[in-house]
């Protein structure tokens, strides 16, 4: 019977050629389209799920104090996680990591070949056992077990030893630490959290040995007994702050633990730790919502043809009644025709779906392989399709011809249910357009934002702007001669040394105003330099001088230069008044403030700006990092190459590490970029799945009605009148589904643009392009088609009458 059911539908297929392939691609490409978007949400939610122990490891995070604007932390004080195992019941072990120089990337030297690695971690010795580390040399028992010890992955001790054992081999790093590998360890998995690549120990470290509560920088995770409530301790932690940490220096109020499985997709709103490599919850959603909205869509056109084509099945369902078939069975004979071409798209689709999957990981930044595809999930996830769409698609019209009399189906009745099936076939139209018209809007506003930010003058020049990593430099003889070859290279117009590149490594301290009026202060980002930053980075100067570019030997001054926000903090009316005027900052010295600046983005812009300031003194707390370049060379390439070299002749044994500062900036937005775009070449594809649909039933229409637009014709109708009579209805539906789409688009996209400090306002001229559009679409999809029969010759069509 089931083989029966198969060749019926078969035959169906072969029969309406032009309709099947229509509904067969539109389905396979919605299908693969799916797919890929399902098989990356999967990813996304697999992140940091194969750690055996990880449904009882937790982050531990931190909410500041409303001078801290209520921010969440996923750095802390070295002494939270001691603390904690030491004094909250149920707590099994922790571990604390912090990147090497906090964050910024390390020279590697090994014999005399020198490497730069980003992934350099100090952490504790139960990190490998809380997280399980599987290692190839060493064990996790005495990773640790000698002093100055350091575990490689297997990826770098390939890249640094090759095939040769990596046990008691040297590194040295930033030519400051000298370390030998004790144990390699499997390659972490690429959807996990953790990406060290380098661990040494942090009590090898004064990071480790002094332990405080003031400075957060150390990432904290804790393995909690299997029947502790991560709630209690989370409240038994909070109390050891009022234990530990005077009210006045009390800059944070709660402790909570956030699971391991969820630190990846839900901490987009929290203060940046370590790993770059942070998801977004929403973002996998609305992915997510994409991908049924493409099925959705396709089903949609499988249910406007199969229904439209009612007369076409009519006589044939009418005769199987007569000849007594069942309800049941012709439902079934329909379903099973669904179910074939289903099958066939998904087929295809699945193949898309493998197809595509370099230009998908090109335009989201995924990592996805074939082998993510291959999986049982998948394989379920195709099933799972095959039955939705089979049920959702092929049920209304099965349900509907299977229930009509066998009278009307002859054509001599008239029946009660196809007075509703006009209604029900507008009303998915409408879902269609409102649903184009809908992401139309929000492509348009998404590029409009993107655009915005690029063009915005962030309040200084990251064009032509070089930072040359020097943390291995050794002694300020090889500092002087590597500034001294480097403004000899023509096209060099200034250098300065900076603790960090804005927005990436600065210090984090409180000022306060005169008289102690407010104990908490304000928080300020801070940036030691050793000379003059104005020009180098391009800031604007209210009021002042730059900071000096030499100081002499027994001067204590510590000079500052503040930002907009830190001098309305300060009460200043005017920039002038702050000159010359002492400062009440965390640092060592007297500070004097030397002059103000404009503000400027050191951050994104979905953050609004906060205090700053850049300082110079003798003897900083911080030591420079960077050396900023400010280039006017005609050709980036050939200018970077001579940088290079020239850093190699003064500093031969370390690794030469740079960065262009405009490219630190884009890659602040790159995870939104690249969202976007995922967005809106889905977007587009949807609404071209979308027209398939439009092209089929105007197909079948003009087909359905060809009799009465001879007849019309012969009576003197003009092209025009049977171009609007064909086209007419579709435009009203446009008409409706705008009403619909313009608050739904305009409250989401307002949503989305308050993720930004600085955000455009909803142009209502996207509404309108929207409109235009999808008109635009719409005549083009249907034009050819009602074109085709408005002057095809009206004999063609009456000559069987």
């Amino acid at each position: 019977m089931i083989l029966n059911y198969l060749k019926i539908a078969w035959r169906s297929i072969k029969k309406n050629k032009f309709f099947s392939l229509l509904n067969i691609f539109g389905l396979s490409i919605s299908l693969g389209i799916a797919l890929l978007l399902i098989g990356y949400a999967l990813y996304e939610l697999s992140y940091d799920k194969f750690f055996p122990k990880g449904e009882h490891i937790y982050r531990v995070n931190m909410q500041t104090t409303p001078e801290y604007d209520k921010e969440i932390w996923v750095n802390l004080p070295n002494s939270v996680g001691p603390a904690i195992k030491e004094e909250v019941p149920g707590v099994v072990n922790f571990t604390r990591l912090v990147k090497n120089d906090f964050g910024t990337p390390s020279s590697i030297l090994v014999g005399e070949k020198t490497f730069v690695e980003k992934n350099v971690y100090l952490a504790d010795a139960s990190l490998f056992s809380i997280f399980d580390f599987q290692f190839i040399e060493g064990n996790k028992n005495t990773v640790f077990k000698d002093v100055n010890s350091i575990a490689i992955s297997k990826s770098r001790k390939e890249l640094l030893f090759g095939d040769a054992s990596a046990i008691d081999q040297l590194i040295i790093l930033n030519q400051r630490d000298t370390l030998k590998v004790s144990a390699v360890y499997e390659d972490l998995p690429k959807n996990s959290s953790l990406d060290c690549q380098m661990v040494f120990n942090i009590m090898d470290s004064w990071m480790g040995k002094n332990v405080y509560w003031s400075n957060a920088s150390y990432e904290t995770y804790i393995q909690i007994q299997e029947t502790a409530d991560p709630q209690t301790i989370s409240e038994l932690s909070t109390a050891l702050i009022d234990k530990h940490v005077e009210k006045s220096n009390q800059y944070f109020t709660d402790f909570y633990l956030q699971p391991l499985h969820k630190v990846h997709l839900y901490s987009k709103s929290f203060r940046e730790g370590n790993s770059p490599k942070n998801g977004d919850i929403d973002r996998v959603k609305n992915l997510l919502y994409l991908a049924g909205l493409v099925l959705l869509i396709a089903c949609i056109n499988y249910m406007n043809l199969a229904t439209a084509k009612t007369t076409l099945y009519a006589k044939e369902v009418g005769v199987n009644k007569v000849l007594g078939a069942s309800k049941k069975q012709l439902r079934t004979r329909f379903l099973m025709e669904t179910m074939l071409l289903s099958g066939i798209s998904i087929s295809i689709g699945f193949i898309l779906c493998l197809v595509g999957i370099p230009l998908f990981n090109n335009i989201t930044g995924a990592e996805l392989s074939y082998q993510h595809f291959l999986s049982i999930e998948i394989l379920l996830i195709l099933l799972a399709c095959l039955m939705i769409t089979t049920l959702f698609a092929g049920s209304f019209p099965a349900f509907y011809l299977s229930s009509i009399s066998s009278l009307n189906l002859m054509g001599k009745g008239k029946s009660r249910n196809a007075a509703l099936v006009e209604p029900a076939r507008k009303g998915l139209v409408v879902f269609q357009f409102a649903s184009s018209i809908i992401l139309i809007i929000s492509v348009i506003i998404m590029i409009q934002q993107m655009k915005y930010i690029a063009d915005r003058n962030i309040g200084f020049n990251p064009e032509k702007l070089l930072a040359i990593n020097t943390i291995s430099i050794k002694t300020t003889k090889s500092y002087e001669s590597l500034v001294n070859g480097l403004n000899q290279i023509p096209g060099t117009t200034a250098i300065t040394g900076t603790q960090a590149i804005p927005g990436l490594g600065e210090s984090g301290k409180n000022i306060h105003k005169s008289g102690n009026s407010d104990p908490a202060g304000l928080p300020v980002f801070t940036n030691v330099a050793n000379g003059p930053v104005v020009k180098t980075l391009g800031l604007k100067l209210l009021a002042g001088r730059d900071l000096p570019g030499s100081l002499s030997l027994g001067d204590t001054v510590n000079y500052v230069l503040i930002n907009e926000v830190a001098l309305a903090y300060l009460g200043y009316q005017k920039p002038e008044d702050a000159v010359g005027q002492l400062l009440n900052a965390e640092s060592a010295g007297k500070s004097i403030i030397q002059g103000v600046v404009a503000n400027f983005n050191f951050k994104s812009l979905k953050e609004n700006i906060g205090g700053y300031y850049f300082n110079r003194m003798n003897v900083p707390s911080e030591g420079i990092r960077y050396l900023m370049i400010r280039f006017e060379a005609e050709h980036t390439q050939e200018y970077l190459a001579q940088v290079e070299q020239a850093f190699k002749t003064h500093i031969p044994e370390s690794a030469f590490d740079y960065t262009f500062v405009d490219n630190h900036v884009a890659m602040q937005y790159e995870a939104e970029k690249r969202s976007n775009q995922v967005l809106i070449s889905f977007s587009i594809l949807t609404i071209g799945i979308a027209c398939l649909g439009l092209l089929g039933l105007a197909a079948f229409t003009a087909e359905q009605r060809s009799k009465e637009i001879g007849i019309r014709k012969v009576l003197g109708a003009s092209v025009f009148n049977i171009s609007n009579l064909l086209t007419g209805g579709y435009f009203k539906l446009i008409l409706i589904a705008f009403v619909i789409a313009s608050p739904i688009a305009w409250y989401f996209m307002n949503q989305w643009l308050n993720d930004f400090a600085y955000r455009i306002e909803i142009p209502l001229w996207a509404f309108v392009i929207a409109a235009g559009i999808t008109l635009l679409i719409t005549a083009l999809t249907i034009g050819f088609q009602t074109l085709r029969a408005a002057i095809a010759n009206p004999v063609d069509s009456l000559r069987d009458e």
